[in-house]
């Protein structure tokens, strides 16, 4: 009896303690649900431009933008929404999700991190209202247990409407807005009773992440998070999957109700950076003083230039269709320092007709050509390509600009096109890059490899290029990248080579005037990504007014009054996003002009929307200031070479300098038996800088003067009489150049000798006995498939007969070759014995070869070409 009563007084002093324990651990302090709809205020905080004006000044949300609703007054949509979202068993549960208690309690157990998620709608609102700043931040079993509590207090004391009905008018959805009603009216312009399903949805996908899922800067996430609710919807049964469906096809209009703030999206992306570095309660409780990096009267001066530019290609003009571009965004930064001194996302954040609350500095958009500097870089400089394993490339080195098919990843043949579809030829890089030539950008991207560019992109500061299939196509804008990186990866070139971190905070203080963060400014510019020299030979390239005269013109907009200016443009081909992206030694300036919405513009490309806007605002920004020139560094030396073929000019002789005797003695290249040419100077030079070590060495062989009998106009051999001999002067072009020659009007040599003038001991006095001096060829390549293109699929038709479903086959010799029998091959069968002929299309793999025999009796190959046909059923 007395051992009974022992235990009993130590089990009810236990329990004593254990309750004093709980009491103490849990529940002294715990704040009391009736406070729930008690709000204190604090000090605001503030952000400044880099000279002190303010730019906006962020109250407490119940003393701004907080218009409670009543549940009636709130769209059925958009409570289904964050119910199915947020706490599908909301009006079943306690006010506490169990499992989340006991999954926290196993995980402290084990000594593991305790996981904040899983939060019921009613947990999350004790957390936002009830909890202190420091508590509701913490992830610990105390806080989580605590919060559980007062959840399960809530319910007890509120009914489930009255708490959803607090949680969709206290929730944060990001960008200043806290409650439904402030939502709508900061990203829709309308109030909460007028959203629609899909709106709904877009909203009650941000509490959980509302940095990251940011509509106005984050579209595409923004748009998959929508997607998510409709199908937790869908899900719940809420929704019908035809409903879901409707809702994703809609499209968004964003447009903010306007309100007192400057540079509204810069100050909305600070707001951003201060949410993921410090929280919501720095920003609402601690009285911040952010002073920025922008400057507010450039910022002004864009968005003028912005507005006026946007206005004139709105006008009605004579022959010309309405332009349809209605938004554009510019960023200026500092080169060397990185400082965003300007970053409009828009012309007008407040309007809706252009969805103008849309951030276009931040948003993802193909680039068009402006990514294709980043290609030559990659060819350029002699560090990437020693790594890759690959020759540096130079400005004059020579490729021709015709077309050529090129074979993707899926064995699909790839023919690139250049702007204006026409092909020029040989080219030198040089010409290329400054005048944009397409073809060309993916032959030097097929040489380098995508590995080489995308690594450079990435080192230099894209962050989109990351998990992605790419093929050849990147380097004509076949990734999607922001602009405020892009205008930092241009920074880089007008830097010398150093990449740059965009920087929008200078220094933050405290509500008591303490510094409590500082921009360390020797952290930019950064790591060198690029040898100094190549990114001055890059600058060199974009700034050469002569080099990109036959696209753009002698006057263009790339052009500055009296000033040294870097620049390169994109337009993507279906008119939807240009660019315009250049530099000074002062400052790097990105424009994007197009629609935020992505309907494409009218013929708008990007030297007529968004190059007119850089040139103005470079040429408003630079006025008293000191015109500067690009520092050229040590390790260039200065070439004079062929402008037809980078070559070196062969100034050993003059077509003048001997005449018909002196020629007749000239041994021609052209054949070891005696006929006559001459190598001679090529007619047209250009002075070229190259990286030492990279400079030619070759000498010009294209330009030669042969001997023609003047009786027939073919080839005169040696033993010609002179008075039937005449000298003329040919451009020896490689063999892809030879097609785009004839089309041009070119004439090119003969290959076959006078019979009057046969050449000396050999059977065949009337055929070129041998080849003249060309560019080297490959032995696979001396003959030539010009149709069909490698990795081409054909799929039959079904209602077309099947003997009149035939293709071309066609082969033509190299430039130079000499060919006097050639047979088509088809999977190792014999097709014809000609250079050209019709073939069936029957489904299958097919592989095609050429093959000959040249007057010499030298056999000729092609490279293997490889089809398939499919079925069209």
């Amino acid at each position: 009896m007395q051992k009974t009563k022992i235990i009993l007084t130590i089990v009810v002093v236990a329990g004593v303690v254990l309750s004093g324990v709980i009491q103490q651990w849990l529940l002294v302090d715990l704040p009391n649900p009736n406070q729930l709809y008690q709000h204190t205020s604090a000090p605001s905080t503030k952000i400044y431009d880099r000279y002190g004006t303010l730019l906006y000044e962020i109250t407490d949300p119940h003393q701004g933008l907080h218009t409670p609703l009543t549940l009636a007054e709130i769209p059925s949509a958009c409570a289904q929404a964050t119910i199915a979202t947020e706490d599908a068993s909301f009006y079943q549960n306690p006010g506490v999700d169990l499992w989340a208690i006991l999954r926290a309690l196993y995980l402290n157990l084990k000594g593991g991190e305790v996981l904040s998620g899983g939060s019921t709608i009613t947990q999350q609102l004790t957390r936002n209202l009830l909890l202190s700043p420091q508590e509701r931040t913490q992830v610990t079993l105390t806080r989580k247990l605590r919060e559980a509590i007062l959840a399960w207090r809530i319910a007890r004391a509120y009914s489930k409407d009255e708490i959803l009905t607090l949680y969709l008018n206290e929730t944060y959805y990001g960008n200043l807005a806290y409650g439904i009603e402030a939502a709508s009216r900061t990203y829709f312009g309308k109030h909460a009773a007028e959203l629609d399903l899909a709106e709904c949805a877009m909203l009650a996908g941000l509490p959980q992440s509302p940095a990251n899922y940011n509509p106005l800067e984050n579209p595409a996430v923004a748009q998959a998070r929508q997607n998510t609710v409709l199908d937790l919807l869908t899900k719940s049964r809420f929704i019908t999957s035809d409903e879901a469906n409707n809702a994703r096809r809609e499209k968004l209009g964003f447009a903010p109700i306007p309100f007192p703030i400057k540079a509204p999206h810069f100050v909305m992306y600070i707001r951003g950076q201060l949410e993921k570095i410090y929280g919501l309660e720095a920003i609402y409780r601690q009285g911040l003083e952010v002073h920025t990096t922008l400057d507010l009267d450039m910022q002004n001066t864009a968005q003028r230039v912005v507005r006026y530019r946007l206005a004139d290609l709105s006008k009605e003009k004579e022959g010309v269709p309405p332009s349809n571009v209605h938004n554009s965004a510019v960023v200026i930064l500092d080169p060397y320092t990185g400082e965003v001194l300007t970053m409009l996302g828009s012309p007008d954040y407040f309007d809706p007709q252009i969805d103008g609350a849309v951030n276009a500095t931040v948003a993802t958009r193909q680039p068009g050509s402006s990514i294709k500097p980043l290609t030559y870089a990659a060819a350029f400089d002699p560090d990437i390509a020693t790594a890759h394993g690959y020759a540096p490339l130079t400005a004059a080195t020579m490729m021709v600009d015709s077309r050529t098919s090129f074979v993707t990843k899926e064995g699909d043949p790839y023919v690139p096109e250049n702007y204006d579809r026409i092909w020029r030829g040989p080219v030198l890089l040089r010409q290329s890059l400054a005048s944009s030539y397409n073809l060309i950008a993916v032959k030097v991207l097929d040489y380098v490899g995508l590995e080489s560019m995308i690594g450079l992109a990435r080192q230099m500061g894209i962050t989109t290029f990351d998990n992605k299939n790419f093929g050849l196509a990147l380097t004509l804008g076949g990734g999607e990248v922001r602009l405020l990186e892009l205008t930092g990866v241009y920074a880089a070139f007008a830097n010398g080579g150093r990449k740059i971190e965009p920087v929008t905070i200078n220094f933050i203080n405290d509500h008591d005037g303490q510094v409590i963060y500082r921009w360390q400014p020797e952290n930019n510019p950064g790591p060198r990504v690029l040898d100094g020299r190549t990114a001055y030979l890059i600058t060199t390239i974009l700034s050469d007014n002569h080099a990109r005269r036959s696209t753009f013109g002698d006057s263009s907009p790339l052009r500055l009054n009296h000033r040294t200016a870097a620049a390169k443009t994109g337009t993507t081909q279906d008119w939807r996003d240009n660019w315009t992206i250049g530099y000074t030694p002062d400052l790097v300036v990105g424009v994007w002009t197009g629609n935020a919405n992505n309907e494409p513009m009218q013929h708008i490309s990007g030297v007529t929307g968004a190059a007119p806007i850089w040139h103005d605002v470079m040429e408003e920004l630079h006025k008293g200031r000191p015109e500067r020139e690009f520092t050229k560094p040590d390790g260039f030396v200065e070439k004079t070479v062929c402008s037809d073929n980078g070559l070196l000019p062969d100034f050993r002789f003059s077509i003048f300098d001997f005449g018909l005797e002196e020629q007749s003695k000239i041994q021609n290249p052209l054949s070891p038996n005696g006929g006559k040419s001459k190598i001679v100077p090529c007619p047209h030079t250009i002075k070229e800088i190259f990286i030492v070590g990279t400079e030619p060495h070759l000498t010009d062989n294209w330009h030669q003067r042969i001997a023609i009998d003047r009786r027939n106009g073919l080839l005169a051999g040696g033993n010609c009489p002179l008075d039937f001999v005449t000298f003329e002067t040919f451009t020896l072009y490689p063999a892809e150049a030879t097609e785009w020659a004839k089309k041009q009007g070119i004439a090119l040599p003969p290959h076959d000798y006078s019979p009057f003038c046969p050449l000396e001991g050999t059977d065949r006095p009337t055929e070129l006995n041998s080849e003249p001096p060309r560019p080297s060829v490959n032995p696979k390549d001396t003959l030539i498939f010009t149709s069909p293109d490698q990795g081409s699929v054909f799929r039959l038709v079904p209602n077309i007969p099947a003997d009149k479903q035939k293709i071309t086959i066609k082969v033509r010799p190299a430039n130079g070759v000499n060919v006097k029998q050639i047979s088509l091959w088809v999977n190792g069968k014999l097709l014809a014995e000609t250079t050209q002929t019709l073939w069936q299309l029957v489904p299958g793999d097919y592989t095609f070869e050429a093959i000959g025999l040249d007057n010499a009796g030298h056999k000729l190959r092609s490279t293997p070409v490889r089809v398939r046909v499919v079925s069209g059923e």
